[in-house]
């Protein structure tokens, strides 16, 4: 990992009103209060579980309120070796306040204690040791090497829990039927080759073709069909006359997989997401889109060498489903299977 990407630099680290504090809004569509506060406590009671050595636990809860407050304690690991473990002791407070079709989060009160088996070791608080003050030399340009570990492994912990959260109330509303279901081809159309295109059909442009009514049970629920635009018509053509599918995730490792995987467009948390769905049994596939935040889904036409349509996605959430769900969001996958379901905002 490079150790000035701009995730790191300046600005990283945000300060309100003197404290470190880490924010984010996530937008629930109309998910009621009730719903996403005991969501986010059912989550925060497995997450934070206090132990003999470390004191995770929720400090606050209000369901009157809305509001959710939990103490982290763990450790987060620098390096680690045979002969050596650098890593340090991070204590923090996750504060949740809900309301009606959204949650703010807050992840600030951070502290340190660094080696804390030897004499007692170091303790620092976050204001003054990961801030750009004193973590980013005088042309902001660079990391110190000592601080600006314990800066990225924060934020990587901050955008850790954040995606768990996300995917946590994404895989909620899933279950509830808010979110617009994926929409794909239909099964009957006939594939048959197109010409060689130059160029790459901006994802983007898709319009939520449908809306999923709520649903009594957790299943991802089929799209109702409707009149589609024809930037739309013309994607899911491409789509559906393609005759193969490869997805490049991690250090640009690519990999094929059936056009079956694909699981069509919707909407979640109010943005536009393209929908994947592999075989848990495909380990390669899985453990690249595991280590990802972003990733390229590819379909190519009939003896072209060149993608007809490339989707750039950053990784919302993950979630296992059984292959009748599955088969709800592409028929050619197996009752009797289980499939991991990756949800991505389309970038372009």
């Amino acid at each position: 990992m490079a150790q000035n990407e701009p995730k790191y630099m300046e600005g990283a680290v945000p300060l309100i009103d003197g404290k470190v504090n880490f924010t984010t809004e996530m937008s629930t569509g109309t998910m009621s209060k009730e719903v996403i506060y005991e969501t986010l406590l059912n989550w925060a009671n497995n997450r934070f579980q206090q132990t003999d050595k470390f004191k995770a636990r929720i400090l606050y809860s209000n369901a009157e309120e809305g509001t959710i407050a939990a103490n982290g304690d763990e450790h987060i690991v620098f390096s680690s070796t045979a002969l050596a473990l650098d890593r340090t002791r991070i204590n923090y407070q996750l504060f949740f306040f809900c309301e009606d079709g959204k949650c703010k989060i807050s992840m600030t009160r951070i502290r340190y204690h660094y080696q804390e088996e030897r004499d007692g070791g170091e303790k620092y608080n976050a204001e003054e040791w990961i801030t750009d003050e004193f973590c980013l030399n005088k042309t902001k340009t660079k990391l110190y090497p000592i601080s600006g570990k314990f800066r990225r492994k924060t934020i990587d912990l901050k955008d850790e829990l954040f995606k768990e959260i996300q995917s946590t109330l994404g895989s909620k509303m899933i279950e509830l039927g808010l979110q617009t279901a994926p929409v794909t081809p239909e099964s009957k159309v006939q594939v048959t080759p197109v010409q060689q295109k130059e160029e790459v059909v901006a994802a983007m442009e898709i319009k939520p073709i449908a809306v999923a009514t709520p649903a009594t049970q957790p299943t991802v629920k089929q799209a109702e069909p409707v009149k589609e635009t024809p930037q739309a018509s013309n994607d899911e053509t491409l789509i559906a006359q393609a005759v193969r599918m490869t997805i490049t995730a991690g250090n640009d490792e690519q990999f094929e997989i059936s056009k079956d995987c694909w699981g069509g467009f919707g909407e979640l948390f109010g943005k536009k997401v393209a929908f994947c769905l592999i075989d848990t049994q495909k380990t390669m596939g899985n453990m690249l889109m595991n280590q990802s935040d972003n990733y390229k889904i590819s379909f190519y036409g009939a003896n072209n060498s060149q993608p007809v349509m490339v989707i750039e996605c950053k990784k919302l959430m993950t979630q296992n489903i059984n292959g009748e769900e599955a088969q709800k969001m592409s028929p050619s996958c197996v009752v009797g299977k289980s499939y991991n379901m990756y949800v991505g905002e389309i970038l372009k």
